[in-house]
């Protein structure tokens, strides 16, 4: 009887310890799984602010391509109709990913429509000095800042107006031949509120190919024999140049696919958006 009674209470505590364990284990895997529908509510928002689809200009084709490393984003791209036969672009990168990002896209987001109204006829550097005052004021604190590439283009003369904020230069494919536009560049914004930026200019030619993106492109990784390798601007180069004539949606298919390639199929670790665009023939 002493015996069985040892073993009771010897058993006792560990069972309790043990359902304690299930009770616990049942807790925390309900928490991840509320947690994960949060995130994706919030990545489910964050995509409904992107545009649903780009308006066409006359006389150009432009896909975008968006793959989030997480379920919310910190990219944005948006094209908007400005005055006459202008329409203003933007591409845009928050440090940093996931839900924090995405809060801080957007609010950058509400801005630009709440500022657009009234820029409508302003250059693209003025509208972007505005955009970071009031976002450095604001909303980017604590080492937070956001790259942005914006421009004005002139659909009947082709003539693209740029602006650059800490952006990576956009490709230009000509002939055959692949080089950045990169003649002017600026802080990012949350840097500095009274940064200024300058403007630079380039008329496209019929067959130019332009490509757009953030730096989840270029900065795609794989493991190296010095440590992480990048998948780079002269391997985009290299790929855009194959791309000759070729439609807007092919070339971006010659691009991912090159990533999946380096990558090895891997995850994106960070968010990944580019907007091509293909002048046509006069």
């Amino acid at each position: 009887m002493i015996e069985f009674e040892s073993v009771i209470h010897m058993s006792a505590p560990s069972t309790t310890i043990a359902l304690q364990s299930g009770g616990a284990e049942a807790r925390l895997a309900m928490a991840l799984e509320e947690l994960d529908r949060e995130r994706r509510a919030v990545g489910e928002i964050q995509r409904l602010l992107l545009p649903a689809s780009l308006p066409e200009i006359p006389g150009f084709e432009m896909p975008p391509y968006y793959r989030p490393s997480a379920f919310a984003s910190g990219d944005y791209y948006d094209v908007v109709p400005l005055i006459d036969d202008h329409w203003g672009f933007i591409v845009a990168d928050v440090a940093g990913h996931g839900t924090p990002a995405a809060v801080i896209m957007t609010v950058m987001r509400t801005l630009l429509h709440a500022e657009l109204p009234s820029s409508r006829s302003k250059p693209a550097s003025a509208f972007l000095e505005r955009m970071n005052a009031v976002m450095s004021a604001t909303y980017l604190r604590h080492g937070l800042f956001v790259t942005v590439w914006a421009a004005m283009l002139n659909s009947r003369a082709r003539r693209l107006t740029y602006v650059s904020a800490g952006h990576p230069p956009p490709r230009l494919l000509r002939r055959g031949s692949v080089s950045g536009l990169d003649a002017v560049g600026g802080l990012p914004l949350g840097i500095d509120p009274t940064a200024t930026y300058e403007e630079a200019g380039v008329t496209l030619e019929p067959e130019d190919l332009l490509v757009v993106y953030t730096d989840g492109i270029t900065e795609s990784m794989r493991p190296g024999i010095d440590g992480p390798e990048l998948f780079g601007a002269q391997r985009l180069d290299r790929v855009l140049s194959e791309c000759g004539s070729e439609r807007t949606s092919a070339c971006a298919e010659r691009v991912t696919q090159a990533l999946a390639a380096f990558t090895n199929g891997a995850a994106p670790t960070d968010d990944q958006t580019m907007l091509v665009m293909r002048a046509g023939r006069y």
